[in-house]
């Protein structure tokens, strides 16, 4: 069984470093995350679910406009798009898939957007890394975020409220960012068998 688990993850790490520059790291640094390895597996497949569908023909114009992760059976999904019509198609695209327990929306429908603000957000992304895995009493390896014109989007968990607090106050205290909107849940870290 764990020899499955862990081919699994080697796949999803091939095909999630295409869609997302971090996915080697992902797999690479699940077994010190607080999911179980089954849940770890159980989004990876929701995640492929969703690429798969985004590749397909009648999603295939919102490809790379989609940034997908998802933790704990809750999907985050961030990037612009032109119209309101497509911030809905990308919900629909996920409502059907097995496994999403929740559908965190976080399309922007704007124009906004080029070089200068796809730099500023690359470079705010960098600063999260560095400034989470630094913060004493964080463990950034539970969290994901994205950066979409200058707004950090988070999600995972956090240990304790002032685990998240810590967060917070460090996403907010970075150069450039304009808001921050989290889907952190505060659960206690597991108990060891």
């Amino acid at each position: 069984m764990a020899y499955r688990v862990w081919t699994f993850l080697a796949a999803l790490a091939v095909l999630s470093a295409c869609s997302h520059p971090t996915g080697w790291i992902d797999a690479a640094t699940t077994p010190a995350e607080d999911r179980t390895l089954s849940q770890v597996a159980t989004d990876g497949e929701i995640r492929l679910d969703l690429n798969k569908k985004l590749l397909g023909d009648k999603y295939r114009d919102l490809f790379f406009e989609v940034s997908t992760d998802v933790y704990e059976g809750r999907v985050m999904l961030t990037g612009s798009v032109k119209s309101t019509e497509s911030k809905n198609r990308i919900t629909a695209l996920a409502q059907d898939i097995t496994g999403v327990r929740t559908i965190y929306n976080n399309m922007q429908v704007t124009d906004a957007g080029g070089f200068k603000k796809a730099a500023n957000d690359v470079w705010i992304e960098s600063k999260i890394k560095a400034r989470l895995v630094a913060e004493k009493g964080v463990r950034s390896i539970n969290m994901r975020w994205r950066v979409v014109n200058g707004v950090v989007y988070i999600i995972g968990r956090a240990r304790t409220d002032a685990e998240l607090g810590r967060v917070m106050t460090v996403l907010r205290d970075i150069d450039h960012v304009e808001n921050v909107v989290s889907h952190i849940v505060v659960k206690p870290a597991p108990k060891e068998t």
